[in-house]
């Protein structure tokens, strides 16, 4: 796991030493242990290296024997020894025992062809000194990032924006397109980020450059359903052996590596499952680490100390006190700079400090559970399209409306069953279908912020109302035709929001602390299997996961909620928005500081700061659902000030290498 970065000069024109320097120097907390680079006429190749493979061998950049080929490689290839072993047995000799090698010798005999045979998780850059082109790829699912800025001569790209930045050849500008998409999506739709005029490389894609030439991408990868119906059986214990042997052969994999294996545990089913798996597999003792907090609410520590003493595996916590006197911002400002893209749950919070946790414990390596709701269906959303679905069957108005704000006042608030009441009315339902190809599960989370958002942007937003997403969904309608409903959902989520924000701050916060997160539920074959599972075994009526947890349960501790999904939320005024923590966000929120980015109208900031307030603490469902979405709110406001301060103002690290 490392970074990496490059600058393309498609005019011949020679490529920056001070500038590869830079952008490696930006990204020194993804790979500290080695900070190389080289230049091959119009070329620069910059690498950050965390030792895990081969931590003697395996430098890079990496050339061929004959100086054809160079390679920077950031990920790990899980399969690397299987394919090494075919490469010797074609005569292929090796100089190290790293999988980067791995990956150079086999494009350096198939081109884009090898990427058909890598098992993991990668972002990686070739230079053919020959050609003169440069070759570009991303894993299927987008484990690993890329970005790039092209401008009609010169390609410069790296593991993080941030690097791009360092080179001194990008300007930092926000999109505001982008940022009007963040109130309703939660992420970027790719190829799109944050910043205007940089992208990402889609994940499962590849890019070639050449010299006088423009960028050319491919996709190598999609993710493909059975249509509806149409399933290699219906038998549960069927499914049940293949779903357990791939994902304990995910498990295996993913054990490659040199160094000792620890793993985020929470007290839901996911990050236990990984726990579990791993503790099976390797012969050190693995340690678990779990976040703390001291509000009840929220904590599920108690849970992961039983599921760890049932498991068998120690168990370390870090503790946050929404009462202390921790500088919440100022970490949220190191996540946002880890990050660089808006936030409106604080959860990266946690996650960035149990990193840290990790790190301080000297662990490179840890496991995670992210990935399992996005396969399986694990969300609050798929439960939630029962009330449509369902709803559509009653004809009667009067039994519809019983149905919506009778049958399940105890579960939503009345001002968000009117939301779905609404969004749920048939015409709109079927504008939503003729755009996607199906109504998706997250529509109505979309939808959520539209009544506070609209009035809250400033004139730079409000001639900026283009939705990113209707770019997609074209592609969209065509690849879900014929699935079931639940895939139709799940194909979408793989596409928007599973690499756009639940992989994006798996890597992100890990690598802000030099620590490799690895995804077992990510590895591909394991995907494409959930791919082929009968929904039903996915979302079983209102039990989501249900063959994960069925798989699994015979392996944990008696659990309250039986290992049901609970969201991992965590608290947003009382680390940022109560009258005592305001004097911290004036550098953000004032109104100097809003009129200064020109995002945000001042009189609607200052309202919903007062009106997050309004209730002291919630009461009922209606007070908590008033609160959450102006907290949610004043979040995305508070993170994009931040962006801006940070990289449009220029005060991030990144710009000030040189001092």
């Amino acid at each position: 796991m490392c970074g990496i970065a490059f600058i393309y000069n498609s005019n011949g024109s020679t490529a920056d030493s001070a500038s590869i320097m830079r952008m490696v120097e930006s990204i020194k907390h993804r790979g500290p242990d080695a900070l190389t680079h080289i230049e091959r006429d119009s070329v620069a190749l910059g690498h950050a290296r965390l030792s895990i493979v081969d931590i003697e061998g395996g430098s890079q950049p990496m050339l061929s024997e004959n100086g054809r080929f160079a390679l920077i490689f950031n990920g790990e290839i899980y399969n690397f020894k299987e394919l090494r072993l075919s490469l010797e047995k074609q005569g292929v000799n090796f100089k190290t025992h790293s999988d980067t090698e791995v990956v150079l010798r086999l494009y350096e005999r198939d081109g884009s062809e090898c990427l058909s045979l890598l098992r993991g998780m990668f972002a990686f850059a070739v230079h053919d000194l020959k050609t003169g082109q440069l070759f570009l790829a991303r894993d299927r699912l987008g484990i690993k990032p890329l970005f790039y800025h092209w401008d009609g001569s010169s390609l410069v790209g790296g593991s993080e924006i941030k690097a791009l930045f360092a080179s001194g050849q990008v300007t930092p500008r926000l999109d505001p397109v982008a940022i009007r998409n963040y109130f309703r999506y939660q992420f970027a739709v790719s190829p799109q980020t944050v910043f205007d005029s940089i992208f990402e490389l889609p994940p499962g894609h590849f890019m070639n450059i050449s010299p006088g030439s423009e960028p050319e991408i491919t996709q190598y990868w999609d993710l493909d359903f059975p249509q509806d119906g149409e399933h290699e059986s219906l038998d549960e214990d069927f499914w049940l052996k293949k779903f357990g042997d791939a994902l304990d052969d995910a498990a295996i994999t993913h054990t490659i590596g040199d160094v000792p294996i620890g793993a985020y545990l929470s007290g839901g089913i996911d990050s236990a499952a990984t726990t579990h798996l791993l503790k099976q597999h390797v012969e050190d003792k693995v340690q678990s680490y779990t976040i703390k907090f001291s509000n009840k609410d929220h904590d599920e520590s108690a849970l992961a100390k039983e599921i760890a003493d049932y498991i068998g595996v120690p168990n370390k916590t870090i503790a946050v006190d929404d009462k202390s006197e921790q500088d919440f911002v100022g970490v949220l400002q190191d996540c946002i700079y880890h990050l660089e893209q808006p936030q409106r749950l604080a959860v990266d919070i946690p996650h960035f400090l149990l990193s840290g946790l990790v790190n301080s414990d000297e662990k490179k390596v840890v496991y995670t559970g992210d990935g399992a709701d996005e396969i399986l269906g694990g969300y609050d959303c798929f439960r939630q399209d029962y009330i449509r679905t369902h709803g559509n069957d009653i004809k009667d108005s009067k039994e519809r409306q019983d149905f919506y704000f009778k049958d399940f006042k105890n579960d939503f608030a009345e001002d968000q069953m009117r939301l779905f009441y609404k969004l749920h009315e048939s015409s709109n339902q079927q504008a939503a279908i003729d755009k996607y190809g199906c109504y998706p599960a997250w529509y109505d989370f979309w939808h959520h912020l539209d009544g506070l958002s609209e009035p809250l942007f400033d004139e730079i937003l409000t001639s900026s109302n283009v939705d990113q997403l209707d770019s997609s969904a074209d592609l969209f309608r065509k690849h879900i035709k014929g699935l079931h409903p639940l895939n139709q959902s799940l194909y979408i989520e793989t596409k928007t929001r599973l690499p756009g924000w639940i992989l994006w701050k798996s890597d992100r916060l890990s690598m802000a602390h030099s620590v490799e997160a690895r995804v077992p539920f990510m590895d591909h074959p394991l995907v494409e299997l959930c791919a082929r599972i009968p929904p039903g075994l996915k979302l079983n009526g209102m039990d989501e996961k249900y063959i994960l947890r069925k798989l699994m349960m015979p392996h944990m501790p008696q659990h309250p909620s039986n290992f049901k999904k609970r969201a991992f939320y965590t608290p947003i005024r009382e680390w940022f928005f109560t009258p005592e923590r305001q004097q911290a966000l004036i550098p953000y929120l004032s109104t100097e500081a809003l009129q200064k980015t020109g995002y945000f109208r001042t009189d609607i900031v200052q309202q919903y700061m007062k009106e997050v307030n309004a209730y002291g603490q919630p009461e009922n469902l209606d007070q908590y659902y008033f609160v959450m979405k102006r907290e949610w709110v004043l979040f995305l406001v508070l993170s994009i000030q931040m962006l801006h301060q940070l990289f449009v103002e220029r005060s991030a690290p990144c710009f000030h290498l040189d001092n």
